[in-house]
């Protein structure tokens, strides 16, 4: 194996992300109990799923690995076509996949996560 060039820096970039990505549903899936509801369960999984690619969360510990990020949820709270329904089948279908090479990554959330998150969001907008 040779060295590594700039070249390969995207790629290693991708298969960080990916892994972060995949290890972090795993632990989305051992969430500890929150007695606050769904709003604060949904926060926990967007701060630990979403924020891979997304600011999903002002206090989120770590910076999206899109540069640039995809839209972060308060802007996408802002729009006012967003109601939960939207947001659940949108979580739910737009995946990437050879019919949607630009759609986001599978966050491969349960039904009952997905209300936590979307609830989590409708809770940011103003």
């Amino acid at each position: 194996m040779g060295r590594l060039t700039r070249m390969d820096l995207p790629m290693i970039r991708i298969a960080t992300g990916w892994t972060v990505f995949w290890l972090t549903i795993g632990a989305a899936s051992a969430q500890p109990a929150d007695t606050s509801g769904d709003v604060g369960k949904g926060h926990y999984l967007a701060v630990r799923v979403c924020a891979v690619c997304h600011v999903a969360a002002p206090d989120q510990t770590s910076k999206p690995l899109l540069n640039p990020p995809a839209s972060s949820f308060a802007a996408i709270m802002q729009r006012k076509d967003v109601t939960a329904d939207w947001l659940e089948n949108f979580i739910a279908t737009t995946h990437r996949g050879l019919d949607n090479p630009k759609g986001m990554p599978n966050p491969d959330l349960a039904a009952y996560q997905v209300k936590q998150v979307v609830a989590y969001m409708m809770s940011l907008r103003k």
